[in-house]
């Protein structure tokens, strides 16, 4: 098959759009793990205010606020199966397996950004504020 300009030019341009699809993909994806990383981060180091904290729960809230107000409803620092419980009795419908590993991932992000605190037990990790 002979490739012609106009053919060369078809081409390019759908790969173009092909690139672009892609590339909103990714900031979509990127700007959602900016916003989730950045919600609740304090202008005190190493603490918070009580308005980066959500007051009260809400299940459109994202996993990381949803673990922020669970840890400030608790007086002492929680395992993540201690947080998967609580997660899990506010809203029952969720899978509990999968609600386990969106809560260690989300746990151990906030952590990594110093918006919780680790604290080593018995080979594992509890979490606090």
């Amino acid at each position: 098959m002979i490739m012609t300009d106009e053919l060369i030019v078809q081409q390019l341009k759908h790969r173009e759009t092909q690139l672009l699809n892609e590339l909103n993909k990714v900031r979509l994806a990127l700007k959602a793990f900016i916003d989730d990383i950045n919600f609740g981060v304090s202008d005190t180091i190493g603490g918070y205010s009580d308005s980066n904290i959500p007051a009260q729960f809400d299940k459109n809230l994202t996993y990381g606020s949803k673990i922020l107000f669970i840890l400030s409803q608790s007086e002492k620092p929680m395992l993540v199966d201690e947080i998967t419980e609580r997660l899990h009795r506010l809203e029952p419908e969720l899978e509990l397996n999968r609600l386990h590993k969106s809560i260690g991932h989300n746990v151990s992000m906030l952590a990594k950004y110093a918006k919780v605190k680790k604290h080593p037990f018995n080979r594992k990790i509890k979490y606090s504020l």
